[in-house]
């Protein structure tokens, strides 16, 4: 394919090479009229003879404004050179360098600016054209009357060029007065407006100068309409030789004389192509004039009239050559697309032979590869039903195990149970004991899953339907999770979507463990203050009654990835949330009992289980239910679906516990989402701490910052933030850096043990926790912390080694006596201006500082300037008085109390004690 391609591009190569790049040139034009048409006509017939040259042409209609848009939109097109015809000397000054300082080439044409950069200058000689003009009118008049001037824009150098050249002239004869300068701008309305009046002022007035042949003619026409019996010679500037040019105005006697000025748009090409090139230019070409009257009017206009015709010839022949170039190129394609063509012949024909001659190689190798599949087919089967027969083995064992389980778990629940009936337990006791035979029940439900679960992979599952009221099943086991929808503020609804009823066959055991499942598992996932919806409705399919049923809840959807493994056995979609991975697997399972389908979407914000089960089971195996007027689920019933419930979100809170902050006691916080765990530990501890509780890791950071405590106890796997998560984070935070974090954690891997201590955690205990160990470990963690505040906190220097655990709250202790330092001569140095210098709260600032140094952080910045006071009394010999201002205390009387409160002497004492030795 390859030596195809190359083949093609050497054959279209010759066409490739004709295309040449060509140079891009921007034409910026002030103004419109007859004149700046000759010129734009020019450029036009010249760019004929440059092949490689294109033009883009923008025109300003007069505006400056506009004009230095249009240049910066030149610019950006990406041009090679420019040309401009300036509207004004001095606005269009700082555009036109800009430009040319960015290293674009610029051509000014028919008018200057007040700058020497640009790189070539084409146009008139304006100055010479006044100059003639004056002369000319001079010589009429015999050297002496009255004159008077009709102006262009003088902003423009065509015009004060034009009006110095003419004053020149004029200043040259003593007799000529030049009595009055209108200040035309080039418009035809101001001179018929004010020459009259003018004329009629002075009406000595023997010659009109103008600017431009059209302003002359306005002229001329106030002459003959207003003064015919005055004879005025009127002389004009641009000489064009088309209809209604000058040349064409003397020829009729409207204008005594026009001078040509000439466009210049020829030369601008020629030296544009000389710089583009990089030939040798002139910078500044200024085009002769002549002066056109009565005398030579003739045979000019035949000059002009066989200019005119050459250059029409030149065009047609332009224009045929382009034509016959076409056909030319056209030919030529065609003949390569021919060559093209017959290569691909020949190419295909040889791709042809060698494709079947690899045809019969590949054929063979497949066959043999045929062979290899079948037998490695044969392989694979053989290893999957040996790993599906492991498989089995293993899950008989687990159920075997479980069975196992049921006996030890009835011993210990049994004497738990006698225990509870006791008469003289304190509420301690019998709360402890309620947490044991809570988590009983807890272990023994997910034995009954593992069973249960075992019974329908091997098909060996009661199915026994009733006709009963779904609905209203469904209404009784909703206030199941009353509670935990009013602890987590859930807005949790059902809905019939249809007025039909919805008796129906179902298996009501297998029922209640589906939707209690579902419902579990969207109170698990589903925040503070969200949204569970229950839709139920009837539908058709298949020409067949359904019911369907919604399970709607607000929170983070599941990832599309996840989503169709998500009914698979012991698969879990999130590691943090824990679970055992099977009831999902299980509600599958018994709504396939049902004949019924099972599937997860995520609406906009939501997550939406639904399921269809049938409206009709077969008759044979369908009965009655038999008390409807009861309630659907029996008390023993309801017992075992709180127990579902618990093994699956969790138990809840049943109250808000307030924490009872005493900054007189050491203070621990436990963070766990269980409130079994914290209830028990807060048993344990609350004698000789103050416990503060946290549900999550979020609360636990926020109560963290809060509180500042002495020591953090934290599980491990939690919902949302996890202990690892939140430990990092506590000691990346300045104000919890130094806080002692315990993790506690059922997964014992060195992985996640190096995961913990990586994020800062000061101890990992693996569960089930040794509770006197625990007690142990909190106890000698606040005694290091307490060595840590007679460090910190001491009135003498101490430079003992710091460990690498505590030099983060070293670091800290050196950036707050540094703050010290820096102000220490302030006496109202304040802990507000110290907690904004260190970007922390003023709470915070003190629980951190009396954490660290057992000082209230007004006490610190006593203690340090002591410190400072006496390093100062012995390495200087300044009396105690400048020794009191120098370290920030507002009177000697006040540093003396200070200093005897914290060293037990006066300062004269110590200072006395210290020279003498």
């Amino acid at each position: 394919m390859r030596h195809f391609l190359l083949i093609i591009l050497i054959c279209l190569s010759p066409i490739c090479i004709q295309a040449k790049e060509k140079f891009l040139i921007g034409f910026s034009q002030c103004s419109a009229g007859d004149w700046r048409e000759n010129m734009e006509a020019e450029m036009e017939r010249e760019l004929m003879f440059h092949d490689d040259m294109e033009i883009i042409k923008l025109q300003a209609e007069d505006s400056t404004l506009l004009q230095i848009q249009q240049i910066d939109e030149l610019v950006k097109k990406g041009i090679d050179l420019i040309i401009i015809a300036p509207n004004e000397i001095d606005a269009l000054l700082p555009v036109v360098e800009k430009v040319y300082d960015s290293g674009i080439p610029v051509i000014l044409i028919d008018r200057k600016i007040n700058s020497p950069k640009y790189t070539a200058y084409i146009g008139g000689n304006n100055f010479d054209i006044g100059n003639t003009a004056g002369v000319y009118i001079a010589n009429k008049l015999n050297n002496e009357g009255q004159v008077m001037e009709l102006l262009g824009i003088l902003s423009s150098s065509p015009a004060l060029e034009r009006m110095n050249g003419f004053s020149n002239a004029i200043d040259k004869f003593p007799n000529i007065d030049n009595v009055y300068k209108i200040r035309a701008k080039w418009n035809n309305e101001l001179v018929t407006d004010s020459l009259s009046i003018i004329l009629k002022k002075y009406p000595s007035v023997k010659a009109i100068f103008s600017h431009t042949d059209f302003m002359a003619e306005a002229a001329s026409t106030v002459v003959r309409e207003n003064f015919s019996d005055r004879d005025i010679l009127i002389v004009g500037v641009d000489g064009l030789p088309n209809e209604g040019g000058g040349i064409e105005l003397v020829k009729q006697g409207i204008i005594s004389a026009t001078l040509i000025y000439p466009t210049g748009g020829k030369e601008a090409i020629q030296t544009a192509a000389k710089i583009l090139h990089n030939k040798n230019f002139k910078k500044n070409n200024l085009l002769p004039t002549t002066l056109i009257d009565h005398s030579n009017v003739d045979i000019t206009r035949i000059q002009f009239q066989n200019i005119n015709a050459l250059q029409e010839d030149i065009t047609k022949s332009k224009n045929m050559l382009e034509r016959l170039n076409g056909r030319y190129r056209e030919q030529q394609i065609l003949l390569f697309v021919s060559l093209v063509l017959l290569t691909l012949v020949a190419i295909f024909l040889a791709m042809y032979l060698w494709s079947f001659k690899r045809l019969k190689i590949s054929n063979h190798n497949l066959e043999e590869q045929k062979e290899a599949i079948s037998a490695q087919n044969i392989e694979l089967k053989r290893l999957s039903d040996e790993l599906e027969k492991v498989t089995q083995e293993r899950l008989r064992f687990y159920t075997n195990i479980s069975h196992e389980f049921r006996t030890p778990l009835t011993l210990i629940s049994g004497p738990i149970d006698n225990l509870s009936k006791t008469k003289n337990l304190t509420g301690e006791q019998k709360e402890l004991l309620q947490v044991a035979q809570k988590n009983i029940s807890i272990l023994l439900k997910l034995i009954e899953h593992i069973i249960d679960f075992r019974k329908y992979e091997l098909g060996k599952h009661d199915f026994l339907p009733v006709s009963a009221d779904l609905k209203k099943h469904f209404e009784d086991w909703n206030g199941l999770f009353a509670g935990v929808a009013k602890n987590k503020q859930i807005d949790f609804r059902m809905e019939a979507v249809s007025e039909d009823d919805f008796i129906i066959d179902f298996d009501v055991e297998k029922m209640e463990r589906i939707y209690t499942n579902l419902l579990s598992n969207a109170f698990k996932f589903t925040p503070e203050k969200g949204t569970i919806k229950v839709l139920i409705e009837r539908e058709i399919i298949d020409e067949k009654a359904f019911v369907k049923v919604q399970v709607i809840n607000s929170g983070k959807p599941i990832p599309g990835n996840k989503i169709k493994d998500i009914f698979d056995r012991f698969y879990q979609a999130g590691s943090k949330a824990g679970g055992s991975g099977i009831g999902l697997a299980l509600v599958k399972g018994y709504i396939d009992l049902h004949g019924g389908k099972i599937k997860v979407t995520n609406p906009s914000g939501f997550i939406c289980f639904t399921f269809s089960i049938p409206v009709n089971q077969e008759e044979s195996i369908v009965s009655k239910e038999l008390n409807k007027s009861s309630e659907a689920i029996k008390p023993a019933t309801e017992n075992e679906a709180l127990d579902i419930i618990t093994q699956i979100i969790g138990s809840e809170d049943s109250f808000t516990f307030d924490d009872e902050y005493d900054e007189g006691k050491t203070t621990v916080l436990l963070v766990d989402d269980h409130p079994g765990i914290r209830s028990y530990l807060k048993s344990l501890l609350k004698e000789n701490y103050a416990v503060l509780e946290a549900r999550d890791g979020i609360e636990g950071i926020r109560k963290a910052i809060r509180y500042v405590p002495d020591l953090i106890i934290s599980d491990v796997m939690m919902p949302g933030i996890d202990g690892v998560e939140m430990c990092s984070h506590l000691k990346k935070e300045l104000s919890t850096s130094h806080i002692p974090i315990i993790l506690l954690t059922a997964n014992a891997q060195d992985e996640k043990r190096i995961l913990g201590f990586e994020s800062g955690a000061d101890d990992y205990i693996s569960k089930p926790v040794n509770f006197e160990m625990l007690i142990v470990r909190i106890r000698n963690l606040i005694e290091g912390r307490k060595k840590l505040k007679a460090v910190f906190g001491s009135v003498e220097d101490k430079n003992e080694k710091i460990a690498d655990s505590i030099k983060p709250e070293k670091s800290f202790i050196d950036k707050l006596e540094g703050q010290i330092e820096k102000h220490i001569e302030n006496s109202e140095l304040s802990v507000d201006f110290l907690s904004n210098e260190l970007g922390m709260s003023r709470i915070q600032l003190y629980r951190k500082v009396k954490a660290l140094t057992n000082y209230s952080p007004v006490e610190f910045i006593t203690l340090f300037r002591l410190k400072k006071a006496v390093h100062l009394m012995k390495v200087t010999d300044t009396n105690l008085a400048q020794i009191a201002y120098q370290v920030g205390f507002s009177a000697p009387s006040y540093f003396s109390k200070s200093f005897k409160k914290y060293y037990h002497k006066s300062p004269s004492e110590y200072l006395k004690e210290i020279r003498n030795i």
